[in-house]
């Protein structure tokens, strides 16, 4: 007697609906292929994931849009093609080609100046992703940009400076850490 094993989809943060606003069209392609890669075993073929994405489109234009694409994909072999196009037709309907120009000039403005170096980060690693920037030594650079005098020094006294961006944010992390320990040990001192 053979056993077969339904798989199970986890419910971690199911993908909300798209109404086709255009500012949260890249979180919810992002939030939806997340939720793919939790549920690979579920989600395990191309028919599936775009189905499941045309699911999750009931509302203003991406409503209409899911409708024609159904409509466009009754008629052929392969009926709903593959992810990849899906996502790219995606991108090109609802994420508008500006938007990368856009994060690009929020990226050449962002500074860091009181905020914590963990807030910068994040919101420098959003801006990176719509901009679709990979290069390691142009993060680099554009993260230095914004980055507060004290930590921008600090790194630059490193004897080797990580050129991988990823080393890079873990050695900025840990200076950052020991300056802020020092602040504190010091100011713990001087209240003694």
């Amino acid at each position: 007697m053979s056993h077969t094993t339904k798989e199970v989809e986890l419910r971690a943060r199911a993908p909300v609906a798209f109404d086709s606003n255009i500012r949260k069209a890249s979180q919810w392609l992002h939030s939806v292929k997340a939720y793919f890669t939790i549920n690979t075993a579920v989600y395990s073929t191309d028919e599936k994931k775009v189905v499941t994405a045309l699911a999750y489109m009931m509302e203003g234009t991406a409503a209409s849009w899911s409708d024609t694409f159904y409509q466009v994909c009754e008629g052929r072999t392969a009926k709903y093609g593959t992810w990849a196009d899906f996502e790219k037709e995606f991108r090109e309907m609802f994420i508008p080609a500006d938007a990368s120009i856009v994060a690009l000039n929020k990226i050449q403005k962002l500074k860091q100046l009181q905020k914590s170096l963990t807030s910068y980060i994040a919101k420098f690693r959003s801006l990176v992703a719509v901009a679709n920037i990979k290069e390691s030594h142009v993060l680099i650079h554009m993260f230095n940009l914004g980055l507060n005098n004290d930590l921008l020094r600090a790194i630059h006294l490193m004897g080797e400076i990580p050129t991988d961006f990823d080393k890079y944010i873990t050695a900025i992390t840990k200076i950052d850490s020991n300056i802020n320990h020092g602040k504190t040990t010091i100011a713990l001192t001087n209240t003694n």
